[in-house]
């Protein structure tokens, strides 16, 4: 289909090449446009999914033994947000290999979801309304790890963060 344009817009030129040319420039400026406007907005909301931050932290003491970890959600966006989903990564200090067994979402964090899970999912979810500038605590059951570490050689990382705002 493409070369059939393509031999129209070639014969065109050759017939009335002011009038092509006319036409070509403007189409190609309003496709410039389109794509300016098209970048600007996906990097607005691009600054926006950061100005969301999701912190993680392994605290019994202040969440439960069943629910060891601490989840901070911060809004610093001027927009108020509906949902924040999320992951976590786990690693050994000194280590940058992930050990989340994440095939033992399904059944070890059934309330999550029923679907398996991987690195690249978002288990953990809020939907606390957080307005401007608010702070969310909240915490969640740890996945479990393929490896038998002390809690203080453990480094715990949140990924693929994304939020939803109204």
């Amino acid at each position: 289909m493409i070369w059939a344009v393509t031999i129209v817009i070639i014969v065109l030129l050759f017939i009335y090449p002011k009038q092509t040319g006319l036409l070509l420039f403007i189409l190609l400026v309003g496709i410039g446009i389109v794509a300016l406007i098209d970048y600007l907005v996906s990097y607005q909301k691009e600054k926006e999914q950061k100005l969301v931050s999701v912190a993680v932290s392994y605290d019994p003491s202040s969440c439960s033994k069943d629910s060891p970890l601490s989840f901070k959600i911060k809004n610093d966006s001027k927009k108020i947000v509906n949902k924040v989903s999320w992951n976590i990564i786990v690693t050994a200090k000194g280590s940058s290999s992930n050990i989340v067994d994440y095939e033992s979402f399904p059944s070890y964090q059934g309330e999550y979801s029923i679907r398996p899970h991987s690195e690249s999912s978002t288990p953990y979810s809020t939907h606390k309304i957080l307005i401007p500038g608010e702070l969310f605590s909240v915490c969640y059951k740890a996945p479990l790890i393929r490896e038998k570490l002390p809690s203080q050689n453990i480094i715990w990382k949140v990924i693929n963060k994304f939020s939803e705002f109204q």
